[in-house]
């Protein structure tokens, strides 16, 4: 079975520093993934490779059979993402921003997107600025889901925010689960990551230092204490 996300020992430098080093990573469908490490281990970079907006400087990268440095654009359009700081237009209101994504993709986005919004209880008419990060993060999940991407990945989705709002985004996650949506979950929140996915990987100093499931990771807590401090 072809896997969603495939990095086949890919390293990534910037002048100043080495981001990845021979790093590899497979999803198969139907399973959700955490990727886990400190800040400046190398989660994001990976995620950037993978939806084409970094290009590798050696090894390969693909999503959904199409390589990552040439077919960018596809991928984007068959991946719901969720940035770590999403950017939403803050002029416009909930309804409104909906309108504007349902351009870019095929007719049903923006019915879509308004049943997610109101089981989110959001207000349609309020504008983005007036929103709490919680709300911004509900909108922007909304957004990442209403053309039923064939994979979500999630950068940091529960960052900031209140255990309440991480427990209604937790509960979506799970129910997407469910419906074996593959997920890429970059995750600081150990436990939050841990109960929804299936797998995991730790990043440490720009390399893979750990693949396997939950719930090895679980029980396992001379590997979390030296490379997730938890």
């Amino acid at each position: 079975m072809r896997p969603v996300v495939h990095l086949d020992n890919v390293t990534k430098r910037y002048p100043n520093v080495t981001a990845l080093e021979n790093v590899s990573l497979e999803i198969p469908p139907g399973v959700v993934c955490a990727l886990l490490g400190a800040n400046g281990a190398g989660k994001t970079t990976a995620i950037r490779i993978l939806l084409g907006l970094e290009q590798v400087d050696s090894g390969t990268a693909s999503v959904l059979g199409i390589d990552s440095s040439t077919g960018g654009l596809e991928i984007r359009s068959r991946v719901g993402y969720v940035a770590e700081r999403p950017t939403l237009y803050d002029w416009m209101t909930v309804e409104e921003i909906g309108w504007f994504a349902a351009g870019f993709y095929p007719l049903g986005y923006a019915e879509t997107y308004n049943r997610y919004i109101r089981r989110f209880g959001l207000d349609a008419r309020k504008r983005i600025r007036e929103l709490s990060k919680g709300m911004r993060a509900k909108v922007a999940l909304s957004l990442s889901l209403a053309h039923s991407p064939d994979l979500l990945i999630l950068d940091e989705p529960t960052e900031g925010l209140a255990p309440i709002v991480v427990r209604q985004i937790f509960d979506k996650l799970k129910e997407l689960r469910s419906e074996g949506m593959t997920m890429l979950l970059v995750e600081q929140n150990f436990h939050f990551a841990t109960r929804l996915s299936d797998t995991a990987s730790i990043f440490g100093r720009g390399q893979c230092v750990w693949n396997g499931t939950c719930e090895a990771l679980r029980s396992d807590t001379e590997l979390h204490e030296k490379w997730l401090g938890v």
